[in-house]
């Protein structure tokens, strides 16, 4: 069995949809970041970085949210979220997994955090160029699905369009969310109509807005 440690809208909610999407048996472990658990000695043992999310499969320990869904979608084939190893398309998957962490995640962390890219007095500089970035990259997704969508990967659904609909509620307060885009909108809204989505909402407790409201 499979245990996520998690908190609520973080970046444990992809790995969540993911272990809903392939049906595999899983318990939720709560560390409530407000509280700090994530910092205790106890979890530190878990992740040493103190983020979540982690997973413990079968002994094993893993973190990192993207290598989590890439682990499960692999681990389980029969759900459909990742080409094999040897389909063309397998290679943009990989493209598309680590571009949005890489890049879209990364990006979304300097608006958040911006303590710590810089001193006080430029945070607020730090965040408008967040902005400008994430403005592009909502902008380049958009232009991908218009012409190669409905999916990242075409008629197929991934992973990595999970975990896009993740890091696109993440935009959600900002002026110019991931969803004033018409191709991503329709992509979200695609992955909040899948029944495994929805179930991982519910159980963390999320209201599901449109992709332009704040909602928590």
């Amino acid at each position: 069995m499979y245990t996520l440690y998690w908190d609520v809208g973080t970046a444990a909610m992809a790995p969540h949809a993911i272990l809903e999407e392939v049906g595999a048996p899983y318990r939720l472990v709560r560390v409530d970041t407000d509280k700090g658990e994530h910092l205790q000695p106890a979890y530190l043992k878990i992740n040493p970085h103190g983020r979540v999310p982690a997973l413990a499969d079968d002994g094993m320990v893993m973190y990192e949210s993207a290598a989590i869904c890439l682990h499960l979608a692999d681990r389980h084939p029969q759900a459909g979220l990742a080409p094999p190893v040897e389909s063309p398309a397998r290679a943009h998957y990989l493209q598309w997994m680590t571009f949005l962490t890489n890049t879209v995640q990364e990006t979304l962390i300097h608006w958040f955090h911006p303590d710590r890219y810089g001193p006080a007095e430029v945070a607020t500089a730090i965040q408008d160029a967040a902005v400008r970035r994430l403005d592009r990259h909502w902008s380049f997704l958009d232009g991908q699905l218009a012409g190669e969508g409905p999916f990242l990967l075409g008629e197929t659904a991934s992973a990595a369009d999970i975990y896009l609909a993740m890091l696109a509620r993440w935009s959600r307060n900002m002026e110019r969310p991931a969803g004033a885009h018409p191709h991503l909108r329709a992509l979200i809204e695609r992955v909040r109509a899948r029944p495994a989505y929805r179930r991982m909402l519910e159980l963390q407790g999320i209201t599901q807005p449109l992709p332009g409201e704040a909602v928590a």
